[in-house]
């Protein structure tokens, strides 16, 4: 045995260096766990001596964790289907897909009182359908994953056809009916749905199978046998179908009857906390349509927590705060409508005192936006105003309202001065003879003052308001509505600059439009004008007033009542073009001739345009006989605004031989009512004379229920029936309306011909030498013949 060796004793140093490289070591291992006591203990404990017990094995720190439940299993298992049958379907699914023994044991068919005690759980469901097993039944009724792509929350369910599928899979999973026969129907012997447009869809996989078994069997008979069965089948899967839609339909009904429970339950929580915080007089005059129950942190399904409450309060309180400040503009605003109704009393007392009127008036809303009224409408919400607080209104009302016509002339002429200078004119008449309005902004061209460059156009001085106003009056000074012009459909073109025929327009382009000739607005002359309808009444209901305004309310026709605004307005070329002809016939100066004085004189004048010539003598012929407005609008509804109609004055000579057609019509009366009593006249025709549509009511003016103009015999009708006005007075229960006879509706003239004596131009066929539907016989001049017309001409 070798000798032990000494021991040397270590040096200072030697035993220093290992306390540094320790130390050094803690100090760079900061992160090192400190070593436990009891293990510290154990090694002291051996260095004494003592013995040594077996130290216990750790657990893996990552290792699999034992569930608490994982003797479930060895239960007994009526004890455990007992458990089990307490659960909803949906969770016995659930727990089935946990473990595979959980998975055994409830897929066996042993488990089956399980399912059927968990589906006894859920109320009114109807029982497993026959085809199904009752876990394929849960996972249909209650997994709302897709059965295709197991996509999550879907919640439309094919319950004919079995299948929870989502729109995703649908486009491909489901084929239609008229996509699928192939000789041989497949109706009721694979379950459908409705798909588009009412045909029957069918889930690929089942059309399939069904049309490989069919095709499988070699024996017509079995195959009839087969696709009987499958009808069975199918006549099952409908009939349980329409019982869960029934059931499916009933749950989301007392879903959401309990989801109206929780939101009604929250409100009435939030009502009692914002009435404890001194704003419960204030809710109660809320607006439905600012109902509390329309608010995002209200209407919310969860119960009010003390929690929630701390979160929203600052938010409910700002909107208390903003219900409050449109509660006073209400009143505020009912308040200024309260005033209203009396200054239109006052207004309609001053009109219905100056029948019949002779001047324009200002509508209700022109009224109150007058500066004195206006002032008295704005005072303070403690101040009461009565009729009598209108008093300095009423002293002055003669001033204020030729003020406001100076205002609304004057927006007139800046509407002729932007018109004529965004489109000047040209002299019409190729003449001398021209409107001053005219003159005033053509532009001339002039030589450079030094005799060098280009001649260029000199721009004249702007013309003078009191100039613009002169020769408003004339009566070539013509406007057009355009207001009244979209009456007449998107396809008339009623502003047509260019030369060519007025045709109906072709929308599409295609050249498919007949030929018709274009009907034009009324002509409207000055300053009747300023009276016209549109300019303070437009169609349309007016959903901006909520509040009964009477200056705004208009209830017949449906619109509304706006300021005065000659917005509508534009000057009708064509139709200046027109009236300087017809004023020229007259032997008058179109540029000094006014409206008032081709009034006066109430010409009539014979439409040299449209004549029709005698089948007996050469050289006469029937021409038709207008006043000087209704010749206006002849000449642009019958020769479509031409201006090169020619037309003859009516002398002296003549006016003895223009004879009334509507009176010859009167006089037959008896003869056509006999005609229409054996069906030989359309009992449709009115026999009556047409009546003038100028008259108002004077008692619904300004109001609401103001009416537009009517005949006479339906004034008086509207007065006996509304106002119980039996014998009314004209200027004071009813009045004509200050723009007759001009208007958006045609007054009615007399019609009138007269027979002149005149040469037969060559081109016209004469006596006896036409057929009977050539253009001349029906009143159409040679340049007005439709292409129609040529079909039936005997060469």
């Amino acid at each position: 045995m070798a000798p032990r060796r000494r021991k040397q004793p270590e040096t200072t140093a030697a035993a220093q260096a290992p306390d540094d490289n320790v130390r050094k070591r803690r100090v760079l291992t900061c992160v090192t766990k400190r070593k436990r006591v009891a293990d510290a203990d154990e090694a002291q404990d051996s260095q004494d001596g003592a013995p040594l017990e077996q130290a216990k094995p750790k657990r893996p720190r990552w290792g699999r964790v034992v569930g608490r439940l994982a003797s479930l299993m060895e239960m007994p298992m009526d004890i455990l289907f007992e458990i089990f049958g307490h659960l909803m379907p949906l969770d016995v699914l659930r727990l089935a897909r946990t473990t595979k023994q959980f998975r055994r044991v409830l897929m066996h068919r042993s488990s089956l009182s399980v399912w059927i005690a968990a589906r006894k759980n859920v109320p009114d469901l109807p029982d497993c359908p026959p085809y199904m097993t009752e876990s394929q039944f849960a996972n249909l009724v209650f997994d709302t994953h897709c059965h295709e792509c197991l996509a999550p929350n879907i919640r439309s369910v094919d319950w004919r056809i079995g299948r929870r599928i989502c729109s995703k899979c649908a486009k491909e999973c489901m084929v239609d009916d008229y996509s699928v026969f192939s000789g041989e129907s497949v109706y009721k012997a694979v379950p459908s749905k409705y798909g588009k447009r009412g045909r029957p869809s069918y889930y690929a996989k089942d059309l399939q199978e069904f049309q490989r078994k069919r095709a499988s069997f070699t024996n017509p008979e079995e195959r009839d046998k087969f696709v009987k069965g499958r009808q069975a089948l199918v006549f099952e899967m409908e009939k349980h179908g329409a019982l869960l839609e029934a059931w499916a339909a009933n749950q989301a009904r007392d879903r959401s009857d309990q989801l109206d429970d929780l939101r009604r339950e929250r409100k009435e929580a939030i009502v009692e906390k914002l009435a404890d915080l001194g704003w419960g007089p204030e809710i109660e005059q809320i607006p439905y349509r600012d109902d509390l129950s329309h608010h995002r942190l209200v209407k919310q399904p969860t119960r009010l927590t003390p929690r929630i409450w701390a979160n929203i309060q600052g938010d409910m309180i700002r909107y208390m705060e903003q219900m409050k400040g449109q509660r006073l503009e209400r009143e505020r605003r009912a308040l200024v409508i309260s005033r209203k109704r009396i200054a239109v009393s006052i207004l309609r007392a001053y009109k219905t005192a100056h029948l019949p009127l002779t001047d324009v008036m200002p509508e209700p809303m022109d009224f109150c936006a007058i500066p004195q009224v206006s002032e008295i409408l704005e005072l303070p919400t403690d101040t009461q105003v009565m009729e009598a607080t209108f008093a300095p209104v009423v002293e002055k009302m003669d001033e204020l309202v030729a003020e406001w016509r100076n205002r609304m002339l004057s927006s007139l002429v800046q509407k002729v001065k932007d018109s004529l200078y965004s489109k000047p004119k040209v002299n019409y008449l190729g003449e001398d003879t021209h409107l001053a309005l005219v003159d005033s902004v053509t532009s001339i061209p002039s030589a450079d003052p030094k005799g060098k460059g280009k001649a260029r156009a000199v721009e004249p001085p702007v013309p003078d308001d009191s100039e613009i106003i002169q020769n408003l009056s004339l009566a070539t000074t013509v406007f057009n509505c355009k207001c009244c012009n979209s009456r007449l459909g998107i396809f008339f073109d009623v502003y047509d600059d260019d030369g060519s025929e007025d045709d109906l327009i072709d929308p599409w382009g295609f050249g498919l439009s007949p030929r018709r000739h274009r009907v034009r607005s009324n002509p409207l002359f000055f300053p009747k004008v300023m009276g016209h309808r549109c300019l303070t009444k437009q169609r349309g209901f007016n959903w901006d007033n909520p509040g009964g305004d009477p200056t705004k309310q208009l209830d017949y026709p449906m619109g509304s009542r706006t300021r005065w605004t000659c917005q509508p307005l534009q000057l009708d070329e064509k139709a200046d073009k027109i009236v300087a002809n017809i004023v020229t016939t007259c032997g008058l100066d179109p540029a000094t001739t006014t409206t008032v004085q081709m009034d006066q004189l109430d010409p009539q004048l014979a439409c040299l345009g449209c004549l029709q010539w005698s089948d007996e003598e050469q050289d006469e012929a029937d021409a038709s006989v207008f006043g000087w407005r209704a010749a206006v609008i002849h000449n642009n509804r019958v020769h479509a605004g031409r201006t090169t109609v020619k037309w003859k004055l009516i002398d002296e000579e003549l006016v003895d031989q223009v004879v009334n057609v509507d009176e010859e019509f009167n006089t037959n009366q008896t003869l056509v009512s006999a005609l229409m009593l054996h069906g030989l006249v359309p009992g449709g025709v009115n026999i009556d004379p047409p009546e003038e549509v100028v008259w108002l009511c004077a008692h619904c003016l300004d109001l609401p229920q103001e009416k537009d103009c009517m005949e006479l015999s339906k004034i008086k009708t509207h007065l006996s029936v509304m106002h119980s006005i039996q014998d009314p007075q004209e200027n004071h229960d009813y009045y004509q309306d200050y723009e007759a006879p001009q208007g958006r509706k045609v007054q009615h003239t007399p019609q009138l011909k007269v027979t002149l004596t005149m040469d037969r131009p060559d081109d016209v066929p004469g006596p006896g030498e036409r057929h009977i539907h050539e253009p001349w016989c029906l009143g159409l001049s040679g340049d007005e013949v439709e292409d129609e017309y040529y079909d039936d001409y005997l060469f």
